[in-house]
């Protein structure tokens, strides 16, 4: 007969195991280098920490 107390353990560490996964590997690690803000719009420059890979983000403020 399947015991819960034996079974609860069991069915906690099947459902952490992925979730612990999914939470390290999920997010991208960037670091904010620019971050300009003006009444025209917003500048932001990002680079990511594990490639060096470098984003940048214009934003502008179309005022009819």
């Amino acid at each position: 007969m399947f015991s819960i107390r034996r079974g609860l353990p069991i069915l906690l560490s099947l459902l952490l195991v992925p979730g612990s996964l999914i939470t390290i590997t999920g997010c991208e690690q960037k670091e904010k280098v620019v971050d300009i803000e003006t009444p025209a719009g917003n500048i932001e420059v990002e680079r990511s920490k594990s490639n060096g890979k470098v984003d940048v983000d214009i934003k502008v403020d179309r005022k009819q």
